[in-house]
């Protein structure tokens, strides 16, 4: 058996391939970790400004978001749904957790009975626990 003894030349291509090889593993990390902090943050299906109010307490972030757009238009955690489809996806969630809150999210200029329409609503489809979100004035 014949083995070739590695010239100066192949020992040189060999050593650029190893040098080349870390380069390529943190540009493939780095495509990743941007690839999955892309997808952190879902955008908001229309823009709401919620009402103001001069409650000091911060709102607790958790549970099932719901938002009411400045035209009646409704979305759940992002996704814009009919009053039917909200009231059939709320009621799942809530079959499988019972004591789960729900954040109501309402622009400061939807008429009040569609607000409460909705919260009558979300009160047929299980909620017991409903936070009404509004902003401080001073952190508009």
């Amino acid at each position: 058996m014949h083995f070739r003894r590695p010239t100066q030349q192949t020992r040189n291509e060999r050593s650029l391939d190893d040098a080349i090889l870390p380069l390529t593993n943190i540009v493939f990390l780095l495509l990743i970790f941007f690839m999955l902090a892309g997808r952190l943050a879902t955008p908001e299906p229309f823009t709401i400004q919620p009402p103001q109010s001069t409650s000091k307490h911060a709102a607790d972030t958790s549970g099932i978001d719901v938002q009411i757009g400045r035209d009646g238009q409704l979305a759940m955690d992002g996704k814009t749904q009919t009053i039917s489809d909200l009231q059939a996806a709320v009621a799942a969630r809530l079959k499988q957790s019972p004591d789960t809150a729900i954040q109501l999210r309402a622009d400061g200029s939807t008429r009040a009975e569609r607000v409460v329409e909705i919260m009558q609503r979300l009160h047929a489809a299980g909620a017991q626990k409903l936070r009404l979100i509004t902003v401080s004035p001073d952190r508009r």
